[in-house]
């Protein structure tokens, strides 16, 4: 179907539209991280190893914290982009208070002290899938841990100072449901508890085309509110939506006691027969979550990010991830030190292959990449040495832990830097 110029991309309708969506206080929210978001890259800045050169103007304390890489002290730090200019600042645990709030120091980017500060953490729930080992850390399988575990890795590490709770919603290696959960998480805040955000990184997909067939409704040449309305008002009429519409009357529920629910945009963006297939999250068919859809190691929107329309999804982040391989173990989600020790299997791997000669038989080369026992890895041109080469992946499940970490951060600090 032929779409009205009024409508296309770019054109002063939709602006007036996007300006709609990100006029309400979330909206300037998400805007204002948007902004920041090319900052946080983790396949450059977030992802690497620190090294002493990296923080000339830190104290001796501070560089031995900022530089550490054991499991007590990952998790005491982390960067923040400050939106007001820009700037990399590294946000350091100094001490907890009876009260429940944390003393922090303040560095810039180079290390130098700025200040200290008292933060209050936020408390956070991560629904997902927590049992199932379903995501592959090495190329070829060797290695598994469930999604829930890589996002618990990222969110823990983009903010380590929040309280956090962890919820296991699987039926299945591929099904989960949260609906058990969110009607325990509804319980709990009409009893008074304060729960400030819920990250889910999950979704399920349909097609704008399928929605309009199944439906029966048309939704091109109309505004974005509009679609919305309407599909909400078609999905509650339609029985075979009525478990996920359930849990959307739960999410919109939870929104009105305050809590902001962060939802997966979605990865299922396609072209199919040459043709952009748009795809939407049927968990966004409500007014109570938030979708956070991913960018590229570029700052754009990654071809595969669904939901795009801003009435469904205002907020952007990073959806790479780099598994690099360290001395002890996997690291996920960037910085010093280790989030996932290796199996028995891939230790022996990783041992054998730091002893390889770069000119060893035992390494074969396929479509140009080069692999020892299944682990890809390269060769160093000046010295005969071999070493495993990091994983990269991608996805809305990724940038949906750092959105809900930034939101929290961007809370505790924006009235301090």
């Amino acid at each position: 179907m032929q779409i009205n110029k009024d409508y296309s991309k770019g054109s002063p309708y939709i602006k007036a539209e996007n300006q709609k969506v990100f006029s309400s206080e979330d909206g300037k929210i998400a805007r204002t991280l948007n902004k920041t978001a090319p900052y946080r890259d983790p396949l450059n800045t977030m992802n690497r190893k620190p090294l002493e050169g990296f923080y000339p103007d830190a104290s001796e304390q501070d560089l031995k914290l900022l530089l550490s890489g054991s499991q007590r002290d990952i998790l005491k730090k982390c960067t923040y982009v400050n939106p007001k200019d820009l700037r990399t600042y590294n946000i350091l645990l100094k001490s907890k208070n009876k009260d429940g709030t944390l003393n922090v120091r303040i560095l810039d980017d180079y290390g130098k002290f700025i200040k200290e500060a008292q933060i209050k953490p936020k408390k956070v729930i991560v629904l997902d899938n927590f049992l199932h080992a379903n995501v592959p850390l090495t190329f070829d399988d060797q290695q598994k841990i469930p999604h829930g575990e890589v996002v618990k890795k990222i969110i823990q590490r983009s903010n380590p100072f929040n309280h956090y709770e962890f919820i296991d919603i699987s039926e299945n290696d591929n099904r989960l449901n949260p609906y058990a959960a969110l009607v325990q998480l509804l319980k709990r805040v009409e009893e008074g508890e304060k729960i400030d955000a819920i990250s889910c990184s999950y979704a399920r997909e349909f097609s704008e085309e399928t929605l309009e067939d199944m439906l029966a409704i048309k939704l091109k040449n109309k505004p974005m509110v509009e679609q919305k309305e309407l599909i909400q008002e078609a999905a509650s009429r339609y029985s075979d939506l009525k478990e996920l519409m359930d849990n959307n009357k739960l999410y919109e529920q939870l929104s009105e006691h305050g809590v902001k629910i962060f939802v997966g945009a979605g990865n299922s963006n396609k072209i199919v027969d040459g043709k952009k297939e748009n795809a939407i999250n049927a968990n966004l068919f409500n007014n109570g979550t938030q979708g956070v859809g991913a960018l590229k190691h570029d700052g754009k929107i990654g071809d595969y990010s669904a939901s795009r329309k801003s009435i469904f999804t205002p907020n952007y982040e990073n959806g790479d991830i780099l598994i690099a391989y360290r001395q002890r173990g996997f690291n996920i989600a960037g910085g010093a030190g280790v989030d996932v020790p290796y199996s028995k299997q891939v230790k022996d791997l990783y041992r054998d292959i730091k002893k390889l000669d770069r000119e060893s038989k035992e390494i074969e080369e396929k479509d140009g990449q080069k692999f020892y026992k299944g682990i890809p890895v390269k060769t160093n041109c000046y010295f005969k040495y071999a070493y495993p080469t990091a994983i990269y992946r991608n996805g809305t499940s990724w940038a949906t832990p750092r959105r809900t970490a930034e939101y929290t951060k961007y809370l505790m600090l924006k009235d301090i830097i």
